[in-house]
């Protein structure tokens, strides 16, 4: 949530569950449910994380065009006076390769300190919620956020060096960041929704998600020709109200059933959100760190009995690494195209838009015409669908790499939006070759994807960071490199969709799987 990606971000910035409902197997454990405030906490849970993104989104391209302004200033006070009007310079100055390079230096070492909260606390903070509770957790999360947001906004209007806005990571040691607030909101829905209910109530909360990231960059859009700060400041208003609204939401640790048996991959799916902020306890295990870093080398060591699982977990590093270079659209339009920053925060929501468009009807029909029409077992289809989207990933970001006129970067954009479904259909991939949802290493295994996909993160923001600088110092042709970069990222990605062995997915029990699907037609996208 603090910035677009987390959104990838869902990332990210994400979770997956299957596209056909399974039949629920405990009637009494759902009619407990039913009677529980699951309702109330569904309804403020979405609209608290769509009201974070709505101001996040809102107010990052102010933010961004607020950083270019301020370094632009500073650079030509030194290099050339006669260029300041009125306290500012034109943005169209603005797009020259010194400036753009300390921006992108900039966002990219914001990244890696914002990442840092998330690995070092989530754990911390998961035994936290469990032991004591989730409510308040999501509130200094909340919390958390919005102070770094209120720091960053102080260094601007001071106008301080804004490598001072580095140090608004330290409030996201609040509660964790945006990923440990996101997992507790998954957290307590699973808590209290009925299972038989939890698909369509996760969908809705993923659908709010892709509707802030609609609905914010045509707000500040708006906003943003009345001035950089109209936005930035109703952004962050808008966001401090989900802080108070996390204040309302009913605690839901007790409200939890005993153990039941898992109806669908849906729940092992939330466990993987959980795991980000919590990785869940059973009986006998403590909150402590010791316990923690057992847990830690336990999951690690449960990858070495499989080359083939290995394999396929790798790709989820890569697929949060590599997905980082859609942070930069804005400003490579601006820079590319000479563009404002608020005609290319544009982009933001055309992209959201078909996104949302492939998680509502495009993975929809294709999961049907795999399953349904076409009869293949549903591991099979997972691995259909893995390997279209990587496919789709690798092709989007090649014509973003060489999009030499805009018409040429929205097809690239709409084509990455059909690459949305490789993290869910390899997160069900990964389940069967763990032995299927009634395996004892799904959370082992979930524990060991969350480290991963974060230290993607850690690494992508610099790493994405330094390869457009380069491109900028090579010409205006080599500005698409971080996209290039991505794209070769991905080419083993898709070898290894080719490299995994039907026969041993499909050597996998069947245990607790009924008759659901696998193909993926899940909430959850790679929009991170």
């Amino acid at each position: 949530m603090a910035s677009p990606r987390d959104q990838d971000s869902f990332d990210g910035d994400s979770s997956t569950t299957p596209l056909l409902p399974r039949t629920p197997t405990s009637t009494s454990t759902s009619a407990q449910k039913h009677r529980k405030p699951w309702i109330l906490v569904a309804v403020i849970g979405a609209l608290a994380i769509f009201i974070v993104d709505l101001g996040n989104f809102m107010f990052y391209p102010a933010r961004t065009r607020l950083y270019e302004s301020s370094i632009c200033l500073r650079f030509y006070q030194d290099t050339d006076p006669s260029q300041i009007r009125n306290g500012t310079v034109p943005e169209q100055l603005c797009k020259i390769n010194e400036v753009q390079d300390t921006v992108a230096m900039v966002f990219g070492w914001q990244d890696l300190f914002d990442a840092i909260p998330g690995i070092l606390l989530a754990v911390p903070y998961g035994a936290l919620a469990d032991k004591y509770g989730r409510k308040w957790i999501l509130v200094l999360g909340f919390l958390g956020l919005e102070l770094s947001v209120l720091w960053i906004m102080l260094i601007c209007y001071l106008e301080l060096p804004l490598k001072l806005t580095w140090f608004s990571s330290i409030f996201m040691m609040i509660g964790g960041g945006s990923q440990v607030a996101v997992a507790t909101v998954f957290t307590m829905l699973t808590d209290v929704v009925p299972p038989e209910r939890r698909t369509t109530i996760f969908f809705y909360v993923a659908a709010t998600l892709l509707l802030a990231e609609v609905i914010a960059p045509a707000i500040g859009f708006a906003l943003m020709q009345y001035g950089n700060w109209l936005p930035f400041c109703i952004g962050a208003a808008v966001s401090a109200l989900a802080t108070v609204l996390a204040c309302f939401l009913p605690e839901t640790l007790h409200s939890r059933d005993q153990p039941e048996r898992r109806d669908d991959r849906l729940e092992d799916e939330a466990d993987d959100l959980t795991e980000r902020a919590s990785m869940s306890s059973g009986k006998g295990h403590g909150h402590g760190f010791k316990d923690q870093i057992h847990r830690l080398r336990e999951a690690l060591h449960f990858l070495k009995r499989d080359l083939s699982l290995t394999l396929v977990v790798f790709t989820f590093l890569v697929n949060r690494l590599a997905r980082q270079s859609q942070d930069l659209v804005i400003r490579y339009a601006s820079k590319r195209y000479g563009w404002t920053i608020r005609q290319a925060s544009l982009l933001n929501s055309l992209r959201a838009g078909f996104n949302l468009l492939t998680l509502i009807v495009i993975l929809p029909g294709i999961s049907m015409l795999l399953l349904k029409w076409m009869k293949l077992a549903p591991q099979r289809g997972d691995l259909w669908i893995s390997r279209g989207s990587v496919a789709f990933t690798v092709l989007s970001f090649l014509i973003m790499g060489f999009s030499f006129t805009p018409a040429i970067l929205i097809w690239g954009l709409i084509f990455y939006t059909f690459g949305t479904g490789f993290s869910m259909a390899m997160r069900s991939i990964a389940v069967f070759m763990v032995g299927g949802q009634a395996s004892k290493d799904i959370g082992r295994l979930f524990a060991v994807v969350a480290i991963l996909e974060n230290c993607g993160m850690l690494i992508s923001g610099p790493l994405i960071a330094q390869f457009f600088r380069w491109g900028m110092k090579l010409g205006n042709a080599w500005l698409g490199m971080p996209f290039l970069l991505s794209a070769v990222l991905f080419v083993p990605v898709l070898a290894i969709t080719y490299c995994i062995s039907l026969r041993d997915l499909s050597a996998v029990p069947d245990v607790g799987r009924g008759d659901q699907g696998g193909a993926a037609s899940v909430p959850y996208t790679d929009e991170d």
